[in-house]
């Protein structure tokens, strides 16, 4: 047992112990209470009773001033020398009962709650909590354990040899071709040989603030076991352990030139991940793992700044076929000078690529966390200041919104768009050595750096798994998970194909993240970037996934195939498919094939709380991530919002089709687990938050019904508004020229070939460009609107001022959904006290890597 499992063992029975003697004492009381009052008959000495019993019991609080004041009234009337004969004595009474039962009803929920807790906890002591399905090989979803163990083995401990010249001479043809990118490249390996001195140089590496980010950036991480996370936290929270881990980690830095990995070899462990992924990841000694992780940040740092520098000196990250000097001049005549000098879509998608996609997987400071996929995680690390760009999640969605805005656009436009998407086929297990070593070289790291390098990947690997007497054998191929010095390995390679692709097409941008691409433009100009890719591939050694590769035109007038030059396959992104109208539908085949798997999922948990956050992580933010995230804009229109209903009602209909939906699932799940539980299960302790006592069940419904009406119903809209804008823009400049009033009209020296105001085609030819109502209807295209704001009514008000875990559209509405429920059940809004329960546990084990069914 780990040390988070003792504590939170101890934690969940001191609290359980405290809740079952609180309830006793209730019980006690309330059940003597209802002795006295079958024993007096007299209303008015039976109020005071109640009223007694009310100020003795052990009650939780709960925030109700109408309760409040109701008993204030009923204290002032029974302090009266002579009481009201006509006064409602046995209502009042029926009422100052309910108050007491409702405290009943709260103890009960709290001993249920602690209940759910220890089944969660007594589940994790067991090494097999889950149920094997080793054998188990969901069709189009992932292989079997034993088969993704046999594919990456067959990638990791076999060797590929690449031709360093034949990389060095590829990389040289496009890094070389002019003079302005060979000396930007002599900068950068000028950069790179200075950051190599101060490296050396450097004796004293971690301090407590170096030391802080190490270890933040691992517990982010998926690296470690959980036993290993407690082991850091508590190192973290130890001044004199923190101490003598810098010392020793000084050490290790400065005999660097004799690290290697430990001769008994690294374990290594195969996790499915939600979704149904399977991946492999080292168990690495501590130490090693916190001096790795230094070492990787340092370079990664360093890597983003020199490159994104050397792209800047190129025209790279500057806009796409700039207006020449004549037009400008006609512009300038015809509209006055500067009239029409904005920053138009173009300079916008300059700004969104090198914010967003440019070199997504290096860190730009060092205190930078990787960025992942869980929501939870990311708002934490944002709020403490590690965490400054979108996780990967939110980039996902963000570049399906691009897309079909850019979709959206040319197609108004009335220009046809051609997509490709594509990635490597085992990217990270496949990556040769060889290359990797060739890349470095190239770019200026030095023998001595690539040196540790080829030690970092040559990883001795053993699977416990396989028993006490496993063979040890060296990885010979690939980069570890998890690792800020395999992301520099990696992007720096793919930092390559990216310029290859700008330079081949004359200037689109690849959008990528790791090794996920999308190029979309021109046909032609897909077909040449698309050679560039294949060309690097070929010379990398790297393999293209068929099943995630494609291509898609999307135009009004032609229905001719793409040409073979491109790769086959549909255009794809989570659950939507691209078809050649523009629109993203729904495939169907591949939603219930996940919902195979998460029925898989759910009944394999042994627990209610793991039962939770199954669906909680796939069932729900899964499905939305794959269904475009839960913030679509509004490029896709009302007709997505209603696309997610459908999904999210196709689950249930299979998920649950025994108990019709979720909430009656979990009712019966509650009443088979907890037969001792008697009340009745009510939605509002389902679906509320932890933070009032609730299970926090997350309801995606919800958020899609906070969405409708906010989405704009038909975004052709947006620009019918622009082409009206447009041609008005047109006619009021003609009419200001005609009449002679245009800015610097009478100091221009350019003198028109033909009389009259310049053609409407010329006018709009630099749209992407300048046009400043273009760029107003693509922010429109691309805003995604926020949820729908519930009014807050004063009982909400109340419990949210004294709660942090309650803020957020979807809970505020979830608040006064079950208001009422809450009032008329537990006499306010809050279900239990939390004071009584483990919620810091369950916080901490919240934090805990779902261990999905392999």
């Amino acid at each position: 047992m780990d040390a988070l499992s003792v504590t939170l063992r101890s934690v969940t029975s001191s609290k359980a112990r405290q809740v079952k003697r609180q309830e006793t004492r209730f019980e006690e009381g309330r059940v003597a209470l209802h002795h006295l009052l079958d024993c007096e008959p007299n209303g008015i000495k039976r109020l005071k009773a109640i009223l007694d019993a009310y100020s003795d019991l052990p009650l939780m609080p709960q925030t109700n001033t109408i309760r409040d004041k109701f008993i204030g009234s009923i204290e002032q009337f029974l302090a009266r020398t002579v009481p009201d004969p006509c006064a409602p004595l046995a209502g009042w009474e029926r009422r100052l009962k309910g108050f007491i039962d409702a405290q009943y009803l709260r103890y009960q929920h709290a001993t249920l709650y602690t209940d759910i807790l220890n089944e969660w906890r007594d589940s994790t002591d067991e090494p097999d909590a889950l149920i094997d399905d080793s054998s188990v090989d969901i069709d189009g979803l992932s292989d079997s354990k034993e088969k993704y163990r046999q594919k990456w083995e067959s990638y990791v401990f076999n060797a590929m040899e690449t031709d360093k010249s034949a990389i060095a001479g590829w990389l040289q043809g496009f890094f070389g071709s002019t003079q302005a990118s060979t000396k930007a490249l002599e900068d950068l390996k000028a950069g790179v040989a200075q950051f190599e001195k101060v490296m050396k140089a450097d004796n004293q590496h971690f301090t407590k603030t170096t030391l802080n980010w190490c270890i933040r950036g691992l517990l982010r991480s998926d690296l470690l076991t959980d036993d290993k996370r407690s082991v850091l936290t508590a190192i973290e929270q130890d001044a004199d352990a923190m101490s003598d881990v810098m010392d020793d980690l000084n050490m290790r830095m400065n005999t660097l030139d004799r690290w290697a990995w430990p001769a008994e070899g690294v374990a290594a462990e195969q996790r499915r991940q939600v979704g149904s992924k399977n991946r492999i990841f080292h168990d690495e000694d501590l130490m090693d793992a916190l001096l790795l992780r230094y070492i990787g940040v340092k370079w990664s740092v360093e890597m983003s700044e020199r490159l994104t520098t050397f792209a800047k000196i190129q025209p790279w990250l500057s806009r796409l076929n700039t207006v020449s000097s004549d037009d400008r001049i006609r512009r300038d005549h015809f509209l006055g000078p500067g009239n029409d000098h904005t920053s138009g879509i173009q300079g916008q998608r300059l700004k969104t690529y090198e914010a967003d996609f440019f070199l997504t997987q290096l860190l730009r400071h060092e205190a930078e966390v990787d960025r992942g996929y869980d929501v939870d995680l990311e708002e934490e690390d944002r709020s403490r200041g590690l965490l400054t760009r979108n996780s990967i999640a939110e980039l996902k969605h963000s570049l399906l919104q691009l897309l079909n805005v850019e979709i959206s656009v040319e197609k108004r436009l009335g220009h046809e768009i051609t997509v490709l998407q594509s990635d490597f086929q085992s990217f990270r297990p496949s990556i040769p050595h060889s290359t990797i070593v060739a890349v470095l070289t190239f770019f200026g790291v030095t023998e001595s750096w690539t040196d540790f390098f080829r030690r970092v990947l040559a990883v001795p690997i053993v699977f416990e798994e396989d028993g006490p007497d496993a063979e040890v054998r060296v990885r010979q191929r690939g980069t570890q998970m998890s690792s800020p010095l395999a992301d520099v390995c990696s992007e720096l390679m793919l930092f390559g194909m990216d310029f290859a692709v700008w330079q081949c097409t004359s200037g689109f941008k690849l959008y990528r993240l790791h090794d996920d691409f999308w190029l979309w433009g021109s046909e032609d100009a897909c077909i040449r970037g698309w050679s560039a890719i294949t060309d690097f591939a070929k010379v990398m050694g790297l393999e293209f996934n068929a099943e995630k590769s494609g291509s898609k035109r999307v135009s009004k007038n032609i229905t001719t195939p793409l040409p073979s030059s491109l790769p086959e396959g549909d255009v794809r992104w989570g659950f939507l498919k691209l078809s050649t109208t523009g629109y993203f539908t729904l495939d169907y085949a591949l939603v219930d094939k996940h919902i195979t798997a998460l029925i898989g999922q759910l009944a394999s948990t042994n627990s209610l709380f793991a039962w939770i956050r199954i669906w909680n992580t796939y069932g729900a933010k899964f499905f939305t991530s794959m269904l475009g995230g839960e913030r679509p804009g509004n490029c896709f229109g009302a007709q997505h919002i209603t696309l997610m209903q459908k999904c999210f009602a196709r689950v249930h209909e299979r998920v649950f089709e025994d108990d019709t939906n979720l909430a009656n699932k979990l009712r019966k799940e509650i009443k088979r687990r907890f037969p001792a539980f008697t009340a009745d299960v009510l939605d509002s302790f389902i679906f509320l938050p932890a933070a009032v006592g609730g299970l926090g069940v997350i309801n995606p419904f919800i958020t899609l019904m906070q969405l409708e009406g906010r989405i704009i119903a038909n975004p052709g809209v947006i620009m019918d508004t622009f082409h009206q804008s447009e041609t008005s823009s047109f006619h009021k400049a003609k009419t200001i020229y005609e009449q002679g009033q245009t800015v610097g009209l009478a100091q221009s020296k350019y003198k028109p070939p033909r009389r009259g105001f310049f053609p409407f085609t010329e006018f709009v030819r630099a749209r992407e460009q300048l046009s400043h109502d273009l760029l107003k209807a693509y922010k429109a295209l691309l805003h995604r609107p926020e949820p729908d704001e519930v009014k807050i009514s004063d009982e909400v008000e109340v419990v949210l001022g004294g709660s942090q875990g309650l803020k957020g559209p979807y809970n505020l509405w979830l608040l006064e959904l079950y208001k009422d429920e809450l009032v008329a059940n537990f006499g306010g809004l809050n279900i239990v006290e939390t004071k009584l329960l483990p919620m810091g546990m369950v916080k901490m084990a919240r934090k805990q890597r779902i261990k999905w069914n392999v």
